[in-house]
């Protein structure tokens, strides 16, 4: 069987055991299921749901899913981030065009809101999928020990992460994690969650 079959058993059984790395293991042996046609220790948890502030199931696994506030800290810490290299990658490239191609400063100077939000979204896409891509985790959840996972609990692959930094876009998101839940449009439309980590 493959991961994925396996899965659909895990994530229903009472045995479950969340690991951030792998994610979900068997609590009886510590270890990533690998029977072949059915488990003999399986057993069915059949009151999977929502589980109080800050926690829940997702895709019926137990996610430790970041709080609001650790959101919030999140996002304030990367726009400043973002803010640094941008401002630095101006200079640079001021300087650049100055001896290259004064013209196409004096276009970039005139202050184009289009030309901006362009410039935003290409650094803000590469900065979170590069980062979260790689390691699960942006600068800012470095500070605030939270990480991206999928919707499994296991690392979200870079087509994912891609989707849910382009995601970050849509007007008005950054507000959306605001909810009871703590779960933006980003993290939906992208199937991923942020958790706490112990590391």
């Amino acid at each position: 069987m493959t991961r994925q079959e396996h899965l659909k058993f895990c994530r229903r059984c009472t045995h479950q055991k969340k690991d951030l790395e792998k994610g979900i293991l068997c609590g009886l042996t510590d270890k990533i299921a690998d029977f072949e046609d059915h488990c003999t220790s399986f057993v069915e948890e059949e009151s999977l749901g929502f589980r109080g502030s800050g926690t829940g199931w997702s895709s019926g696994v137990y996610l430790n899913t970041a709080s609001q506030g650790k959101r919030l800290t999140n996002y304030i810490i990367d726009r400043i981030v973002l803010l640094l290299f941008s401002f630095a990658f101006g200079i640079v490239l001021g300087i650049f065009l100055a001896l290259v191609s004064p013209d196409t400063l004096a276009v970039l100077e005139q202050g184009n809101l289009f030309i901006e939000y362009i410039i935003a979204f290409i650094f803000g896409t590469i900065y979170y999928s590069l980062l979260e891509g790689l390691t699960g985790r942006s600068i800012g959840k470095l500070f605030t020990k939270t990480k991206v996972v999928n919707e499994d609990g296991e690392r979200a692959d870079f087509g994912s992460i891609f989707l849910r930094s382009m995601c970050r876009f849509i007007p008005f998101n950054a507000f959306s994690f605001l909810g009871s839940d703590a779960i933006g449009w980003h993290d939906t439309l992208s199937k991923t969650r942020v958790v706490v980590v112990e590391e």
